[in-house]
């Protein structure tokens, strides 16, 4: 089926079955590895083996997948010798930092300051004196009262998710490390610290932002918050320099605050031999309000302003700020024509869903567009893609990037299905036989 045997001017529901046999019309034409359908939290695309692995666990970053994952990738039906593994949505760094332990060059991109920080400071080595001088600090400041404080972040939500002792306990750690004139130490502490933010607040991430903590247990009648939050930094940060010690020939990558999006990349994106990557998925998750606590304390956002920039700069993935029409050129048809004006009929908590999903394929497009000049001929490139529902339909994000990658000049190897998700129950009744695109996938593409 192609999109001329759809009549955009159909009925709801005409539009609804099109769609899906358009659905399995990509997939007759597509090889669909079911690796496994099974809706678990313990699957090569979550980030739970990362909590084990060094390096990789010192910031718990749930968006992000498991080294071993990546490792498979990189290791499969690739030649990358002296060529860049790039990751134009890096988060936490997981793609370049394999990339870095397997010896190749690593690049990522993210527009978020606080996933560029994390991926950075886990890329940190250091030498003899530089481990010497970071323990002295440690030891400092295990031994310290910690009598002065940094200042409130200005942002009043956020202080209201923190004890109001517990809040002075982590400002008084941060000030500890704003003083120091080591850039490596001070990182690493200031990563310290983000870890901490979660588990001393009142509140916890949950969906598209956070709610309250059932069990909250700070400060307790047995310990002082300032002891308490010292432990817990002194802990990240002995765990810390016993990793940066066990990976002595680590190849730092590279990380760059700034977005993949535009006209081109930029002028040091050459000879990718590997993509490994995953998008914001298209379910109007905003990562400003998920990381709200930990931009805010860590200084990456100091005005609203701050934070509006953000949201500008990022992939078309949510319904929190109203982009400019960034380009057209890029997306897929169907989405467009068919996907979303049936969205846009339907009474939705935002009417914004239907641009949302052309944009979003639009700034894949752009990204496919801009990358494969830049790509060796053979290489691979892997999206980690989750799928969505919206207006009683499954937007089935893997296979419209198959389409898309097809119509950008790509091969289409395979897409990789390993989990299941889980529709609220009203979804689940109105997917009926569809519900089998309710999945995480990787979508497996070559440059020929």
């Amino acid at each position: 089926m192609t999109l001329s045997d759809i009549n955009p001017g159909s009925d709801s529901a005409s539009l609804v079955g099109d769609l899906y046999r358009h659905y399995r019309a990509l997939e007759q034409d597509i090889q669909v590895n079911e690796k496994s359908t099974r809706t678990t939290y313990r699957s090569p695309v979550n980030f739970i083996e990362s909590m084990q692995k060094p390096r990789h666990r010192w910031f718990p970053y749930k968006e992000g997948f498991s080294p071993s994952f990546v490792e498979e990738f990189l290791s499969t039906g690739l030649h990358i010798e002296n060529g860049l593994v790039m990751d134009p949505f890096s988060g936490s760094g997981t793609t370049a930092l394999v990339a870095g332990e397997l010896g190749f060059r690593g690049l990522g991109f993210d527009v978020s300051p606080l996933t560029d920080f994390v991926a950075k400071t886990k890329a940190i080595s250091m030498n003899a004196n530089e481990l010497r001088t970071l323990k002295g600090y440690l030891l400092e400041f295990e031994n310290s009262s910690l009598d002065i404080r940094a200042s409130n972040p200005k942002n009043a939500t956020v202080e209201r998710y923190f004890e109001t002792e517990v809040l002075d306990a982590l400002l008084k750690a941060k000030e500890f490390f704003n003083e120091i004139d080591c850039p490596k130490t001070s990182s690493l502490f200031k990563l310290a610290f983000l870890t901490a933010i979660e588990p001393f607040s009142t509140h916890r991430k949950a969906g598209n932002g956070v709610k309250r903590k059932t069990n909250y247990s700070w400060p307790t009648p047995e310990t002082d918050s300032v002891s308490a939050v010292k432990r817990f930094i002194v802990e990240k940060l002995g765990m810390f320099a016993a990793d940066i010690e066990q990976t002595p020939n680590f190849h730092p990558p590279e990380f760059l605050q700034k977005s993949c999006l535009g006209d081109k990349l930029p002028d040091d994106v050459e000879d990718v031999g590997a993509v490994l990557t995953s998008p914001p998925y298209a379910n109007c998750f905003d990562y400003s309000k998920i990381y709200m606590s930990e931009l805010w304390l860590g200084d990456f956002f100091a005005s609203k302003e701050d934070q509006r920039a953000f949201r500008q700069a990022s992939v078309r993935s949510h319904v929190h700020a109203t982009w400019a029409e960034r380009y057209s050129e890029f997306g897929v048809p169907i989405v467009d024509e068919v996907i979303r004006p049936h969205i846009e009929e339907q009474d939705l908590w935002s009417p914004r869903i239907g641009s949302m999903l052309s944009g979003y394929f639009a700034d894949l497009g752009n990204l496919l567009t801009n990358l494969k000049p830049r790509m060796r001929n053979g290489g691979k490139l892997g999206f980690v893609v989750g799928n969505s529902f919206y207006g009683g339909v499954a937007v089935a994000t893997d296979l419209l990037l198959a389409e898309l990658g097809r119509s950008r000049g790509y091969e289409v190897e395979e897409i990789r299905v390993y989990r299941g998700i889980i529709p609220s129950s009203q979804q689940f009744r109105k997917l009926g036989n569809n519900r089998k695109y309710m999945r995480e996938s990787m979508v497996v593409l070559r440059r020929p």
